[in-house]
């Protein structure tokens, strides 16, 4: 019988709080640019969102990396922090997506 490799509790931890770290500066981003395109300074808001997005792609290579070593076989122990920061992820996540078109709303506005 073949042994499965456990990962470390500790580093799922670790894991799991850098995906939470990277989505909420995500959301941090998001809700600057939104701000800023409130006020009509889309150039900043632009600037913003690319930070925003960048944050979110880091958290989701996180959680991508993670599913795939188990998906190679390496077990996971059940962790409650993991599926909150796998849970603020797919939230920030919308929430881009759905600032992306309040953005658009505003730029509209402002023509």
């Amino acid at each position: 019988m073949e042994e499965i490799k456990k990962i470390e509790k500790e580093k799922l931890y670790l894991l799991s709080m850098n995906v939470i770290l990277h989505a909420g500066n995500a959301k941090e981003f998001i809700f600057q640019a939104i701000h800023k395109a409130q006020e009509g300074d889309f150039e900043s808001c632009n600037l913003l969102m690319q930070e925003a997005n960048s944050e979110i792609v880091l958290a989701h290579k996180l959680q991508t990396e993670t599913l795939q070593k188990e998906a190679e076989g390496l077990d996971f122990p059940y962790s409650p922090l993991f599926v909150h920061a796998q849970d603020t992820l797919m939230t920030t996540k919308s929430e881009i997506d759905l600032m992306k078109e309040i953005i658009q709303i505003y730029k509209e506005l402002r023509k």
